[in-house]
């Protein structure tokens, strides 16, 4: 299953996909957590540390927008 979170500036993206993802790894779920805001905090909020969430890899604007577009 892929799941988007998207919508306008300050309504509580990183929120809810903190609280979704959190949600799926307490049932046993794999999850892999993209944040793909200029200004990321959703490593954060899952509770990595600074250093954590810093050294994660920056994922390809390519794969982001997908191809062909942006």
């Amino acid at each position: 299953m892929k799941l988007g979170v998207v919508g306008k500036g300050g309504v509580g993206k990183t929120t809810l996909s903190t609280l979704v993802s959190l949600a799926y790894v307490a049932r046993g779920k794999r999850v892999v957590a993209i944040d793909t805001d200029s200004n990321p905090n959703l490593a954060l909020s899952l509770g990595l540390d600074q250093l954590a969430a810093d050294s994660a890899p920056v994922v390809p604007r390519s794969l982001v927008m997908g191809a062909g577009r942006g």
